[in-house]
């Protein structure tokens, strides 16, 4: 005998699946055509030495894998990334909380803070790889640094934004130092400290390429500026191809862990606007 609790469930999961449903079969077809298009106009309306073609994309990156120089070039930059992103996560949480905590820190950091986040971080790269050498750690300390930033920031705003009335009322209920810290404070921040390491994902991918294009002898940076500079149009998109995938999969782990950490939050995927 079906309950009528979850038979009521299943009535409102059926247009959910059906919905997502659709929207995969409605992806799957633009990305499809998108393809389709390319590889029809490649050869016939414009030169496939500038766009190559997916068909060619999909051949070189095959080749590339069964020779094992794109999976260690890509190594290399996944290492890069793998240590700066989470120490420049973790070292721009941190004082975004502290900042947020200390009004007299906030006043006397934030300016300096802002004039270093002016400068441009290609203009930094080069100082960088005089520091660090060419090796990785120059990459790294590029993706920390553009790592650390849109953390700090993100996480800065969130304590500004948070609600003096529930920190008020845990001090009343007993709560005081690390309590109050992971009970009260992080909770009601991890919203915006999530969208800063969200944000951040894509950038620290930026930060390993703009060290490998200027100065590297390995790595997906170097590997499309290597190939480009022998005109191999289907390399270079795959070295694009490669590091697409990997924001995706690293945007992928971040989704999970949200909605791991924010199960106590009301999701909202849309807003409906009447008027």
């Amino acid at each position: 005998m079906t309950e009528p609790g979850s038979a009521a469930i299943a009535e409102k999961g059926h247009p959910y699946w059906g919905r997502r449903l659709w929207v995969n079969l409605l992806r799957a077809g633009i990305v499809g055509g998108f393809f389709l298009l390319w590889e029809i106009a490649s050869g016939r309306w414009i030169e496939p030495f500038l766009i190559s073609s997916p068909s060619k994309i999909f051949v070189a990156f095959v080749a590339h894998i069964q020779e094992g120089t794109l999976i260690e070039h890509f190594w290399v930059t996944f290492q890069e990334i793998g240590i700066g992103f989470p120490v420049g996560a973790v070292f721009g949480i941190a004082p975004g909380h502290i900042f947020g905590r200390s009004r007299a820190l906030a006043e006397i950091f934030e300016p300096i803070i802002m004039a270093l986040y002016g400068i441009p971080r290609t203009a930094l790269a080069p100082l960088f790889i005089v520091w660090l050498g060419i090796g990785i750690w120059s990459k790294v300390g590029m993706v920390f640094l553009l790592t650390f930033f849109l953390n700090f920031f993100n996480t800065y705003a969130g304590m500004k934004q948070m609600d003096q009335e529930y920190v008020d009322l845990a001090r009343l209920m007993g709560a005081r130092g690390m309590k109050l810290t992971f009970k009260v404070i992080l909770p009601a921040v991890s919203p915006y400290i999530f969208t800063g390491v969200k944000t951040s994902i894509p950038f620290s991918v930026i930060g390993a390429m703009v060290g490998e294009f200027i100065a590297a002898t390995e790595g997906i940076g170097f590997f499309i500026r290597l190939s480009a500079g022998v005109f191999k149009t289907a390399d270079v998109f795959v070295g694009i191809l490669v590091l697409m995938l990997l924001v995706i999969v690293m945007n992928k782990i971040a989704d999970l862990a949200e909605r791991r950490v924010l199960q106590w939050q009301t999701q909202t995927e849309h807003v409906r606007i009447q008027g």
